[in-house]
């Protein structure tokens, strides 16, 4: 495994226990996030990759800062 999945896993991985801290759904994830939720099952359980600006509704929507999201 590289670097990069290595990483992409483990900000999934991360993503995915802020989401059960917080008691939400993958669908209600997916309505604050406004990402799909097939979107967010892929990142959290297979670590794809992501873009910026899907990071930045993530954190929005977690109601979190972006950096939380790289804290690994």
């Amino acid at each position: 495994m590289s670097e990069q999945e290595k990483f992409l896993k483990s900000l999934g991985k991360n993503i995915d226990k802020i989401r059960k801290k917080q008691g939400l759904s993958f669908q209600e994830m997916s309505l604050r996030c406004d990402i799909e939720k097939s979107n967010l099952v892929k990142l959290t359980s297979q670590g794809t990759n992501i873009t910026v600006s899907s990071l930045y509704k993530i954190a929005k929507g977690l109601e979190v800062p972006v950096f939380e999201l790289l804290k690994f």
